[in-house]
């Protein structure tokens, strides 16, 4: 028997995305944009396996939804999602009870790979570890880096990233500038004109890019600031795997 998955995301077009990814692999699939709806829907627990809830959502956020579902249900599974936080609302979350904690955007394989890891774990096997892992990405050479700082320009639209890359020799900060009009190029890329996911999309292309750099050049770049100017040829591969996560397979 197929396990039963309720989701919960007040964005349509990501629950649609993550109802085909997770119906495709064979579970059997329940959708709410609505977190109190939700809870109906949720009753006492007795008809899923695991529930899966984005973080930021009018009615309550998904840690209070969190909250109430393992009132209900002390042994429910709850898989957190968000795109906004940082390591501090994943820690919290899973103090809290979520079993996992998944950052938006992510591929059709993160999503059914974090699922299934969810379903198939003992509840009391939280991978903390793991969670910050996703906070501090790491390259192929070993050295890892994180986000530390970001900012938009009011005026012109443009996003500066600075990250921490940390090496065997010490500490460094490489700042990505992504500006507005290759903002505008990847949205005509994409055909949109919104990104899923928001302002996270981009930024997560600047965490892409330098990944991207510390692979190329065998450790960190010479220089300390990168401006993306056009679209390469990794970051389309990149944005190909999280649009196409709609109609995945």
């Amino acid at each position: 028997m197929s396990s039963k998955i309720l989701v919960i995301d007040d964005e349509s077009c990501i629950l649609k995305m993550m109802e085909i990814v997770l119906a495709n692999a064979g579970y059997s699939v329940t959708t709410s944009e609505s977190p109190k709806n939700a809870l109906d829907i949720y009753g006492n627990g007795a008809n899923f396996d695991l529930v899966i809830t984005d973080f930021k959502m009018p009615e309550m956020n998904g840690i209070e939804l969190e909250g109430e579902i393992l009132r209900r249900d002390p042994s429910a599974k709850v898989l957190l999602i968000s795109g906004y936080g940082g390591i501090d609302t994943a820690l919290e979350a899973l103090n809290k009870g979520a079993i996992d904690f998944l950052r938006k955007p992510f591929t059709p394989d993160a999503l059914r790979n974090a699922v299934r890891s969810a379903v198939e774990r003992d509840r009391k096997q939280t991978p903390v570890t793991a969670v910050c892992r996703e906070f501090s990405r790491h390259s192929l050479n070993g050295t890892s880096f994180e986000l530390k700082e970001k900012e938009y320009d009011e005026q012109f639209g443009d996003l500066t990233c600075k990250f921490e890359v940390t090496t065997p020799t010490g500490i460094r900060t490489i700042t990505v500038s992504l500006p507005a009009y290759v903002q505008e190029l990847i949205r005509a890329y994409i055909d949109s004109d919104e990104v899923p996911c928001g302002n996270r999309f981009f930024e997560a292309i600047c965490e892409e890019t330098v990944a991207n750099e510390l692979k190329e050049n065998g450790g960190v770049p010479l220089t300390s600031r990168i401006k993306i100017e056009n679209l390469t040829k990794d970051i389309q591969r990149w944005i190909d795997s999280m649009v196409s996560v709609a109609v995945a397979p």
